[in-house]
């Protein structure tokens, strides 16, 4: 019988599996099943463990014999403690995460790996990664790369939605404006059609910067939302429990109404008058510090 052979027929008996023995011999189990196909076997320290471990002599597991000797009892003398560490297993490999191969101890590197995020009242676990160094030099810079492809990826998302919609509302802002101008004939007798399309194009580049800006992720849209987000709180009303009562708050209630929305059109448009002629003169800043930091901020 091979020594691969008694050493799993005594965890069988003994009624324990290989992560089981794995860990009292600290192992990996990996190392218990190439002992057992015989593809490596133990050092001479880790084979005075097995014996210990499952109750047998080194001569057993070392010989053909297939059926455990009995033992004799041993009688156990008390010695002195003796106050020195032992190193046991020294020559014990840990298994590399990427290639899945024993690694050398002068080659063994480590990182700390998040197995849970943080949540409410539980903070984050992390657990030891074993690497030989070239395969966590060559992980880290395959996660230097997929990190570079993300940003590179969210970059051109945010480009596209920045350019795309800033450039789609300035048409829309240009389009709007020029017929304005060119086809009211109060406005075509007073403004002459080279100012009118100069203007178009103004309105056009104000309302593309700003939604640019906003977009961007800019203080131009804080100060959009707070713009469009002013109103006035009308007072209560008191009326008498009559028809002509219930008649005149009905129709208070239609003029607060009309007013509210006349209010909410007024700071709209009010928020986009001031957001567009900040974002004129704040769009060329954003845009360089879009490009130097690639988009990080966006949307």
């Amino acid at each position: 019988m091979t020594l691969g052979a008694k050493i799993k027929k005594l965890r069988n008996e003994k009624g324990i599996t290989q992560k089981g023995l794995a860990d009292q011999l600290h192992v990996t189990f990996q190392t218990v099943s190439k002992w057992e196909s015989d593809t490596n076997e133990p050092d001479i320290a880790t084979l005075k463990e097995l014996a210990k471990f499952f109750g047998c002599s080194l001569d057993y597991l070392l010989s053909d014999e297939e059926d455990k000797p009995k033992e004799e009892p041993v009688e156990v003398v008390p010695t002195e403690p003796v106050n020195k560490t032992v190193i046991i297993h020294q020559r014990e490999l840990h298994v590399c995460e990427k290639c899945k191969r024993d690694i050398p101890e002068g080659d063994l590197a480590m990182e700390d790996v998040c197995i849970r995020r943080p949540s409410r009242g539980s903070p984050a676990e992390y657990r030891k990664a074993y690497y030989h160094k070239h395969c966590l030099d060559e992980v880290k810079r395959e996660r230097t790369i997929k990190q570079n492809r993300e940003r590179a990826a969210k970059a051109s998302r945010s480009k596209k939605i920045c350019f795309g919609w800033g450039i789609a509302g300035g048409v829309v802002a240009l389009t709007i404006t020029l017929l304005i101008l060119l086809l009211n004939p109060a406005c075509k007798q007073v403004i002459h059609p080279g100012i009118a399309v100069l203007l178009a194009l103004l309105a056009g580049y104000a309302i593309f910067s700003m939604l640019y800006c906003i977009l961007s992720g800019s203080y131009i849209g804080d100060v959009f939302t707070w713009c469009a987000g002013l109103t006035i709180k009308f007072p209560g009303l008191i009326f008498s429990w009559s028809l002509e009562g219930f008649a005149w708050l009905i129709g208070m209630k239609i003029l607060f109404a009309v007013l509210g929305f006349l209010i909410g059109v007024a700071a709209l448009l009010f928020a986009i008058g001031l957001s567009s002629l900040l974002g004129m003169v704040s769009f060329p800043f954003v845009l360089i510090h879009n490009i130097s930091t690639d988009y990080a901020d966006a949307f």
